[in-house]
């Protein structure tokens, strides 16, 4: 078995793996910067309890993480439960799968590496990757298999919550199709801009990231807000979860 850490800016997510590299059960819980390693060992230890995991069921752990604050806390949480010491996921585990070509490679996040070579691996190049989360963020790898950079933007719901924020007249809303697409009360404006606004950007991104490659991308969308706003968008996306995992695990 191979359990699969993703530590994002919002929450912790881990996959445990059968031997054949597939998914077989997911927990999550909120990423907190301020706690120590005997958190991540209760929240580690109640997701392998639910689950019927022993120590010696795992074979291999493998942390991704964009939160370098908490890193030493949770591979100390992670040895004193099942004395592995993790691998942390790198540019280095990229090799032979795509190649990367940004301007400071050491700075890519950990979160868009793993979606670009899960994209790679699984559906092929070029392609082109969104990943629906805190920020909401778009890779392009070309048809030779090299990663080429993107975009980083506001997530939906960091855009939704500073919207709340900083207009003293707009509510806190949950993110959902509003009953007319133009808007007849404040709700429903900010419903329709947040979900339809949301996917003609990502349309328009799309056109616009094609036309740099010479033949047509694949496209495919992860996170969590990618179930509510893919529907949404006109091209042909394809819709992983589980697309950061397929990119943590290593090459057989």
């Amino acid at each position: 078995m191979h359990i699969l850490i993703d530590i994002g800016n919002s929450t912790v997510v881990i996959a445990m793996t059968d031997n054949k590299g597939d998914i077989t059960a997911t927990w999550r819980f909120k990423t907190k910067k301020e706690e120590t390693a005997s958190f991540f060992r209760y929240e580690l230890r109640q997701g392998l309890r639910k689950y019927n995991v022993e120590a010696a069921d795992i074979e291999k752990i493998t942390i991704s993480s964009v939160v370098p604050e908490v890193n030493d806390d949770i591979a100390q949480a992670v040895v004193d439960l099942t004395g592995i010491t993790p691998h942390f996921f790198s540019i280095a585990d990229a090799e032979g799968i795509i190649t990367i070509d940004v301007e400071s490679p050491s700075q890519l996040g950990k979160d868009r590496l793993a979606d670009a070579i899960g994209a790679a691996r699984c559906y092929g190049v070029p392609a082109i990757v969104i990943d629906f989360g805190t920020a909401t963020t778009l890779g392009v790898i070309d048809e030779n298999g090299v990663f080429k950079g993107g975009m980083i933007i506001p997530g939906v719901k960091t855009s939704l919550s500073a919207l709340s924020t900083r207009a003293s007249q707009l509510p806190s809303i949950t993110i959902e199709k509003p009953a007319h697409f133009i808007g007849r009360n404040t709700l429903e404006c900010m419903q329709s801009g947040i979900l339809y606004g949301t996917a003609a950007m990502i349309d328009g991104l799309i056109d616009q990231l094609s036309a740099t490659l010479n033949a047509t991308p694949k496209i495919i969308a992860t996170g969590g807000m990618s179930k509510t706003i893919v529907p949404h968008c006109k091209h042909q996306i394809t819709i992983d979860p589980y697309l950061l995992f397929k990119g943590l695990l290593p090459l057989d």
